[in-house]
């Protein structure tokens, strides 16, 4: 399937708003098998924009976390040591 830049764009902005590849097949009209296989298939466009906006969240969350922990938040301490580790289980240390 061919995806323009305005749909690619549509599919990071509801991935951003952590919507699953299924709903966001059924909100821009799209084959949800297709979208699925599209976003699984690595180098893809459309698994670009998915993860664009995926990790845009992720950040806008963790950066919330982050200033919690620093202002003293216990379970935003813990969280933020549990990212850590998850950070550092995908790299050779």
């Amino acid at each position: 399937m061919d995806y323009s830049q305005e749909l690619l764009k549509e599919i990071e902005t509801k991935a951003e708003e952590m919507m699953t590849p299924k709903e966001i097949s059924f909100l821009l009209n799209v084959d949800e098998i297709i979208l699925t296989d599209d976003i699984n298939t690595i180098g893809h466009p459309a698994r670009k924009a998915f993860f664009n906006g995926v990790s845009t969240s992720a950040l806008q969350l963790r950066e919330n976390i982050r200033e919690a922990a620093i202002a003293g938040s216990p379970f935003s301490i813990a969280e933020c040591q549990k990212l850590i580790m998850n950070q550092l289980s995908e790299v050779n240390v």
